[in-house]
């Protein structure tokens, strides 16, 4: 107690002094001679959840960063120029521990994480570094705040296999990050970095929140099938031989791969030696402000991505997108690098099997089919995951013969899900030459199997040159795009039953073009999931917003060759020819020859048959089926 009035003395004192005085640099018990020390700077954080299942604290977040972390702070007197007087650095890669109910036994430790007295890494953190580590106090006089930045790899700092710099200039304050060497060997998964962290004068004795997040990207991929009648079993993916190929085609992906998902990708070559990164921050217009950006420096890519094992193993697909056929086991993800610069699409390229479930035996073998994810979707952040879901359904561009194209089973949906801070980017693509992607901002397929009513969805289509095509505008002629509402009272829909539907066999579906507030329009930029836009250049994606009242089917359709109906005429008071061909009607108005028609039989069936009198033309139509749930 005596010592305790001795401290509150010195503080009234030391409060009196300052009073008198015109610079303020403390202000009331914000003094580092405060009896409770709160004038000290510590340090209490979280860690953000990949899996997004909130962000974690206390114990759990030091069980994530292996109990420590390294800190960097600077002080800034008047600016953030990198001077050493208005941008004096104070933490000087700092050391930090996590000591379980340690909190409260120290002035520079409230929440278990402390500094004082640690010995700073000499070897793997590079410039500058204390040559100790002592208690550090809130300067007043530091009028426009603190920055502080932190790091967190314990292990392959220990062990040598990161190494960090830290970047104390830049041509903004954005760009004062990190140079970070990761060679060989290192736990990517352990390997975290804080956002950029400001600290306003008001926020001094406060202890500095900081929000660490995973250096790696996690990416993952599932397969379903929505097949009527067969079960579906991928055989092989391929990969072009030439890994450093920055530019394939589909008949360059000739390597068979019998065990994992493959495809053609543009991402850094993990296997190298080492790799050099530049962690800076993005502004809040290339992404929220003070978030991580993590970009290449010297760095070698590869051009494919290999995942896990389970789509090859899985006897058959699933049926569901919210419960697909995974890579690996339960979902996990495999984590990779960053690599947010990507400029390639995804190339994928399979052999799958379809066998028939009315105990027949039947077996289709479909060779190569391939799809294009766009570029735009590939663009891999740092603690970010993504998703990619294919769906093989009745429309395909692979072969049964090697060498004739079309059997109409195989849709892709490339699915980016599981951002963090609830963010979702998921794309749905059609597995065909001109493959189609469906995308809404926030949207989790997994959840929803497929997208949710109300949401804004957006459409874009790429061609067998993996570039954009965009439509010239909404309506039914060629190079146009339509979005429709469909209905049927007979055949179910998909893509197959929605192309005899525009090419002349209805067969109980209707197709009404979406109107009012779910009205299709041409649109350049898609919403991102962090905060930015992908631009898909001039009208590239088709934006429509299903209504909110119920479930229901939408049909995107891009016209490539309008469909021309053949025109038919009654025979009449003709009479038999034996090469004409003749034709019977149904009650859909579907034409169809009329087999065993001759002299004999002609006049029984004459009131009913009908001749072509113009042959129209065949149609070509590009058709993504999207379903829509309240």
């Amino acid at each position: 107690m005596k010592i305790m009035k001795q401290y509150l003395f010195l503080a009234a004192t030391a409060l009196l002094a300052l009073a008198s005085c015109s610079e303020e640099n403390y202000v009331g018990d914000n003094s580092p001679n405060s009896p409770d020390g709160s004038g000290a700077i510590a340090f209490g954080f979280d860690v953000q959840n990949i899996t997004r299942g909130g962000d974690l604290v206390g114990s759990d977040a030091a069980d994530k960063l292996q109990s420590q972390f390294v800190v960097y702070g600077t002080k800034l007197v008047s600016a953030e120029d990198g001077t050493a007087t208005n941008d004096m650095a104070v933490f000087q890669n700092y050391k930090v521990e996590y000591t379980a109910n340690s909190a409260g036994t120290k002035a520079s430790n409230t929440h278990n994480w402390d500094y004082v007295g640690l010995a700073p890494y000499a070897n793997t953190i590079v410039s500058p570094v204390a040559t100790s580590q002592t208690v550090k106090y809130w300067d007043y006089g530091a009028a426009q705040g603190y920055t502080f930045y932190a790091v967190a790899s314990k292990a392959d700092l220990e062990g040598n296999k990161v190494t960090v710099t830290k970047t104390t200039t830049g041509t903004t304050v954005y760009d004062k990050g990190y140079s970070i060497v990761v060679k060989s060997g290192a736990n990517l998964d352990n390997l975290y970095l804080s956002d950029r962290t400001p600290v306003a004068k008001t926020d001094y004795n406060k202890p500095v929140t900081l929000k660490f997040r995973n250096f790696g990207t996690h990416v993952r991929v599932g397969f379903y099938e929505t097949i009527p009648g067969y079960k579906v079993k991928i055989n092989k993916f391929y990969v072009d031989g030439d890994a450093t190929a920055a530019v394939t085609t589909f008949g360059a992906m000739d390597v068979a791969n019998t065990k994992n998902f493959a495809a053609a990708l543009q991402n850094i070559n993990s296997t190298a030696e080492s790799n050099t990164l530049t962690v800076s921050y993005f502004n809040g217009t290339d992404g929220l402000e003070n978030q991580v950006k993590v970009t290449p420096s010297t760095v070698g890519y590869n051009y494919s991505l290999v995942l896990g094992t389970g789509v090859i193993t899985a006897t058959e697909l699933a049926t569901s997108s919210a419960t697909p056929t995974w890579d690996k086991t339960g979902g996990a993800y495999t984590t990779v690098y960053p690599c947010s610069g990507v400029t390639n699409p995804m190339l994928i390229k399979v052999d799958y099997t379809l066998t028939a479930e009315d105990g027949g035996g039947e077996v289709i073998e479909v060779k190569g089919a391939n799809v294009v994810v766009p570029t735009q979707y590939l663009q891999w952040n740092s603690n970010y995951a993504y998703t990619y879901i294919f769906k093989i359904s009745d429309n395909t561009n692979g072969s049964t013969d090697g060498t004739t194209q079309g059997l109409y089973p195989i849709t892709f949906d490339a699915t980016v899900v599981d951002v963090p801070d609830d963010k979702t980017q998921e794309t749905i693509t059609t597995f065909e030459d001109y493959s189609i992607t469906t995308y809404a901002n926030g949207s989790k397929v997994t959840t929803n199997d497929e997208y949710k009513a109300g949401e804004d969805i957006y459409v874009v289509k790429t061609n067998t040159s993996h570039a954009v095509v965009a439509p010239t505008a909404i309506g039914t002629a060629a190079g146009n795009a339509q979005v429709y509402v469909a209905t049927t009272t007979g055949d179910a829909i998909s893509e197959a039953t929605i192309f005899a539907k525009l090419t002349g066999s209805p067969n109980g579906i209707t197709l009404t073009a979406t109107t009012s507030g779910e009205a299709a329009s041409l649109v350049q930029n898609v919403p991102a999931a962090d905060g930015t836009n992908f631009d898909f250049g001039a009208n590239g994606a088709v934006k429509f917003t299903p209504s909110t009242a119920a479930a229901a089917t939408y049909v995107y359709v891009f016209t490539r060759t309008a469909y021309i109906a053949p025109t038919y005429e009654t025979v009449g008071n003709a009479a038999y020819n034996n090469t004409t061909t003749y034709y019977f009607k149904t009650d859909n108005d579907v034409y169809y020859a009329a087999a065993g028609i001759n002299a004999d039989n002609f006049a029984t069936y004459k009131a009913v048959l009908y001749t072509k009198t113009a042959n129209g033309t065949a149609g070509e139509y590009d058709i993504k089926v999207i379903n829509v749930k309240p």
